[in-house]
């Protein structure tokens, strides 16, 4: 029987799914990128296939009504002898894992804070233990910006309802408060856009909103000690730091990172697109935060799913055993340096000189 395994995780959203599972079974480039197709080519596989599916429940969640209707598509595919599909159930970490995968990140990266575990919540009975709202238990309202500071900085763990928040731009971006027609013109024209009209097309068709239900607010700890499993995590890092992240992105899923680098509202770039499905995402910090978060000049965010904390923080622990992890890397200048053997292999097929390998350090 020929195996064939799928990370559902990787999958960014429903063509990315298409490609992949096409390209995976080698199904034919007429294909369509559709469920009537996908089946068509699934029931005239060989005899004797067997399709693993991996963390497929995430995968769906995120396809929303087009998931729940390619996992029934995949099991009427299934006929037990031709093909075999399976969608094993997958087991979400807990609190004390999540807790365990923030501190190896801090470790690794030797990240100056710690990673921020965000989850939103859908009814107050959802809101976590060991969490506190700031206007009422501290008496102040806080822009998430500043949460997202003393979080980070201070270790606090907070929840954010509509009544704690002073700053406008997540209220919008989280549908906190919905938007009217009148409020779209108005407020369209605050992103620092020359022509007002392109701001108002860039609120409306643009800028990031979570997708589905309105959730009643978020809460937010340090991933190293947070009494939930988080739907987003934010990484405050260098540079350098980040590119460490990236080239785990990168192995653990195979794909370049795609970005929208705003300028503003920080808050809301760095966290909905996650939200709403994204990876990864990166994000400079804006003008408010700056100010008032308290970021460093050289500081850059770094937010991925939750589902991608376990693969990427594993990926992040192989780059540091074969020493190309960030405490790895060293600066030097050493002319014809030793290469990996690949490239004496390329350099010997052009004709090129070749020279000492490079080992693991």
């Amino acid at each position: 029987m020929k195996t064939y395994e799928l990370d559902g995780r990787i999958c960014l959203d429903k063509e990315d799914f298409c490609l992949r599972l096409i390209a995976l079974l080698h199904f034919p480039d007429y294909c369509g990128h559709n469920l009537d197709a996908l089946y068509d080519c699934l029931t005239t596989l060989p005899e004797g296939a067997e399709l693993t599916i991996t963390h497929f429940a995430s995968m769906e969640k995120r396809l929303g009504n087009w998931g729940k209707k390619l996992r029934k598509m995949l099991l009427d595919a299934a006929d037990g002898e031709t093909l075999l599909v399976s969608l094993p159930e997958e087991k979400e970490p807990t609190a004390a894992e999540v807790n365990d995968m923030g501190r190896t990140l801090e470790q690794e990266l030797l990240l100056r804070y710690s990673p921020i575990a965000l989850k939103l919540l859908w009814k107050e009975e959802d809101i976590p233990e060991g969490t506190v709202r700031p206007w009422p238990a501290e008496g102040r309202r806080l822009a998430m910006c500043q949460a997202f500071a003393l979080v980070r900085r201070n270790r606090k763990a907070y929840t954010m309802l509509k009544d704690d928040h002073w700053c406008v731009w997540p209220l919008v971006g989280y549908k906190l408060c919905p938007l009217e027609d009148e409020d779209y013109t108005y407020m369209g024209t605050k992103f620092f856009v020359k022509d007002p009209q392109r701001g108002v097309r860039f609120l409306r068709e643009e800028y990031p909103i979570l997708k589905g239900p309105a959730p009643i607010g978020f809460a937010i700890a340090p991933l190293r000690s947070a009494s939930f499993v988080p739907d987003a995590v934010t990484i405050y890092c260098n540079p350098a730091q980040i590119r460490s992240l990236l080239m785990a992105a990168k192995f653990t899923t195979g794909n370049m990172l795609p970005l929208n680098l705003d300028p503003v509202d920080s808050c809301v770039h760095s966290t909905i697109p996650v939200l709403n499905g994204k990876d990864f995402n990166i994000t400079f910090p804006d003008p408010g935060e700056y100010e008032r978060g308290l970021t460093d000049e050289n500081e850059v965010m770094f937010t991925l799913r939750g589902d991608m904390l376990e693969p990427l923080t594993e990926s992040i622990k192989t780059f540091g055993k074969i020493g190309f992890g960030y405490q790895g890397l060293q600066m030097e200048m050493d002319m014809n340096f030793p290469r990996p053997e690949f490239y004496n292999k390329m350099f010997e097929k052009w004709g090129l000189a070749t020279g000492e390998l490079w080992t693991h350090r």
